[in-house]
């Protein structure tokens, strides 16, 4: 989107460059050699803060870091180690229209939300204010690591005795990007986008392959038929079977009464399983609680300027 945004303001993107010594640097960005002489950065704050090259930047633009900063957007720089910052930009995600149905649905499922994300706590909050979250329930900066660590607190170790009626409590995560795998490997229940990174699809347990959050409180309004069903089916089959041994002990039970009673359950329990078979009922359930919500497209806004005191230009591209 930023390479496109910058062709479309009419900055040329040069073809013959070579890049080399590619790494990614974990919650901060990227860095590579390019043409083998320049070691060029691409990042958010917190790498150009330990770079030392925020303390560079005219006061002009530290006063729009913090303009931007307070729309909710996500700032970025790029920079090299010779000419320090060379451009900076402000990226604002698009909210999936979905995304404040699928919370109230939760909500109303009795599901706590809870925001972990590596953006600024700026970003964080308009977001989470837009969808319906509580301000209380927004993590933010968070590293891989960090995310690994919050969502193994919040799960509890499950007691050593079994209990058909015991109501148990699982995490579920869900997240599509590559800082999101460790999160999704250490929840009991880890769900990824179809059109995410590989990784975070390798991790997870469940991957909605069209990418669409509303699929998510189906699922699990259907995973709690599924295990209701089979609670269901378990205590029919005890019931049958201490009414065969009451009636044995009474003298009453017959050989044919006794296969009545086996094939009667089967078919019983197999019919009582049938009702998790597809059906609309559920969907257009689901579909009249949802809450659609319309967002507008991305707007790319690029600001050329030149500093009279610092020599070479700065390029500043926003997404709005």
């Amino acid at each position: 989107s930023l390479v496109q945004a910058a062709k479309d303001e009419g900055v040329k993107v040069p073809r013959q460059v070579s890049l080399s010594e590619h790494r990614i640097l974990k919650g901060e960005g990227i860095t590579a050699m390019v043409d083998g002489k320049t070691q060029v950065y691409v990042g958010n704050q917190r790498l150009f803060n330990r770079l030392g090259m925020l303390e560079t930047l005219p006061i002009k633009y530290k006063n729009l870091i913090d303009e931007w900063g307070r729309t909710g957007g996500t700032i970025g720089f790029i920079g090299s180690k010779e000419d320090n910052i060379i451009g900076m930009f402000c990226v604002k995600d698009a909210v999936r229209e979905e995304a404040k149905g699928v919370i109230d649905e939760l909500k109303e499922l009795q599901i706590d939300t809870i925001i972990c994300t590596g953006d600024s706590d700026t970003a964080a909050q308009v977001v989470a204010k837009e969808i319906g979250i509580p301000s209380g329930c927004v993590n933010s900066q968070l590293l891989p690591e960090d995310k690994l660590h919050f969502v193994g607190s919040l799960k509890r170790p499950q007691p050593r005795s079994c209990g058909i009626c015991r109501e148990q409590r699982y995490v579920l995560f869900c997240g599509d990007g590559v800082n999101d795998a460790p999160a999704l490997a250490v929840a009991d229940i880890g769900v990824s986008m179809g059109e995410g990174a590989a990784m975070a699809l390798e991790m997870s347990d469940v991957t909605l392959m069209d990418s669409r959050l509303s699929k998510l409180p189906y699922a699990i309004q259907m995973g709690r038929r599924v295990v209701r069903t089979v609670k269901e089916n378990i205590g029919f089959s005890l019931l049958a079977k201490l009414t065969v041994v009451l009636l044995t002990f009474a003298g009453k039970m017959t050989l044919l009464y006794a296969i009545a009673a086996d094939v009667g359950v089967m078919l019983l329990v197999t019919l009582n399983g049938m009702k998790l078979l597809p059906s609309k009922s559920l969907l257009e359930i689901t579909s009249l609680r949802r809450r659609k919500r319309r967002t507008g497209g991305q707007k790319f806004e690029l600001v050329a300027s030149r500093d009279e005191d610092n020599p070479p230009a700065e390029h500043v591209a926003e997404i709005v």
